[in-house]
């Protein structure tokens, strides 16, 4: 795919790994949060509001330039262990899915995020987007 062709519903692929995204927790990321969500404050890790946030970075990244009009269409998390402040994450995007439903077409990403140190899994999320044309 050049720089010019967007990333239509035909680029995706079931199966297909299309990158992988770095995001290191910082002091000044989680306090920048925090002065939006205060009661996202457990002491010493990420707020789990911030997994949406790493996830959609990271899709975005790596399956982009998309057409306009694309809807989201929702978003899923399962949380193993909330990451630590100062730890560095490692995201990776992939296709598992893709459909057509009443001439609509869905798309299926899952994003899977480990600790790039230990290499342990940390969260996974699906996320369903509605792929304009």
């Amino acid at each position: 795919m050049t720089e010019e062709q967007l990333f239509t519903y035909d680029y995706y692929e079931p199966g297909k790994l299309y990158g992988e995204s770095e995001f290191t927790v910082d002091e000044e990321t989680v306090n920048k949060w925090r002065t939006v969500y205060p009661d996202d404050n457990e002491p010493g890790v990420m707020p789990p509001g911030m997994t949406a946030m790493i996830a959609v970075d990271a899709i975005l990244t790596h399956q982009s330039p998309r057409p306009p009009g694309g809807v989201h269409g929702g978003q899923s998390f399962d949380i193993h262990r909330m990451p630590r402040i100062g730890e560095t994450l490692v995201t990776e995007v992939r296709c598992i899915d893709k459909k057509i439903r009443k001439g609509r077409k869905w798309a299926y990403s899952e994003t899977r995020t480990h600790s790039k140190d230990t290499g342990e899994l940390l969260f996974t999320g699906v996320m369903t987007s509605l792929v304009a044309e």
